[in-house]
């Protein structure tokens, strides 16, 4: 939601950004061309792209050729083009920051999944040292559950045995809603029955889904689910899985530890 919120801020402050610059360069439109005012707009783009996204960079681009066109370009302070000139650097300026627009916003993007991969990937290997700690099971899955829910595009998650009982739980669905009935499929994450249809980066299902753990074969318990909205990658759901084999293991090693101390017990 953070970052959605900040994209539509640049979504308005980018065109506004672009009329102020056109009246900045009001006082030099007697000194040079049109055209070398392009620059400016194309710069102001670039910087859209990079912090605000592909959308807000293309109402800057648009905004930066209106912006050239109306303060900057003869006939002043109308939508009109004089110059065969003027009309070259309009088309060139409206271009070049639609092109800008695009591919800054494409290596935003991939900068910030790149991010969210390695975020990710600290989590799994997190959980993998909660395998190496002593203390009770709900505290190592409690911390499991917290750096996934902060970390991945989920409103809440929870941890439930074999029999139904929770485990550990995020605050928001602990002990308030039941166990949801929908089951994931445990190679990519998606609905089972809606399966071939679904698109590999939807949403987790807000109203909750679960997905069975198993370890070496064997059922351990349930992992439940509830997605915020945010889609989440084919990268995401495969560190997801991961993560919830981490959690089987930790189930599973501690039921054995428990049998075994069970048994070792005099009788």
């Amino acid at each position: 939601m953070k970052g959605t919120n900040t994209d539509l801020i640049y979504l308005g402050a980018g065109p506004l950004a672009a009329i102020v610059l056109g009246v900045a360069l009001v006082p030099l439109r007697g000194v040079t061309v049109a055209s070398n005012f392009t620059f400016a707009f194309l710069a102001l783009t670039i910087a859209i792209a990079e912090f605000g996204g592909r959308w807000a960079a293309v109402t800057t681009a648009l905004a930066s050729a209106l912006s050239l066109d109306f303060f900057l370009t003869e006939p002043y302070q109308r939508l009109a083009i004089a110059e065969k000139h003027d009309v070259i650097a309009f088309v060139g300026l409206a271009g070049c920051s639609l092109l800008a627009a695009a591919l800054g916003s494409r290596r935003r993007e991939r900068v910030a999944d790149l991010r969210a991969a390695r975020a990710h990937a600290e989590v799994v290997r997190s959980a993998v040292g909660e395998l190496a700690r002593s203390g009770s099971l709900g505290a190592r899955l409690s911390t499991i559950v917290d750096a996934a829910r902060a970390t991945f595009p989920l409103a809440a998650v929870a941890v439930r045995d074999m029999t139904g009982e929770r485990l550990i739980a995020s605050p928001r669905e602990h002990g308030l809603t039941p166990a949801p009935d929908a089951v994931l499929a445990s190679d990519t994450l998606l609905m089972r029955e809606h399966h071939a249809r679904s698109r590999l980066d939807a949403p987790l299902p807000a109203e909750g889904a679960t997905l069975a753990l198993q370890f070496e074969n064997r059922p351990v318990g349930w992992l439940d689910v509830w997605g915020n909205g945010v889609p989440i990658s084919a990268g995401s759901r495969r560190e997801l899985l991961s993560l919830a084999g981490i959690v089987a293991a930790l189930i599973a090693r501690t039921q054995r530890e428990e049998s075994r101390l069970s048994q070792e017990q005099p009788r």
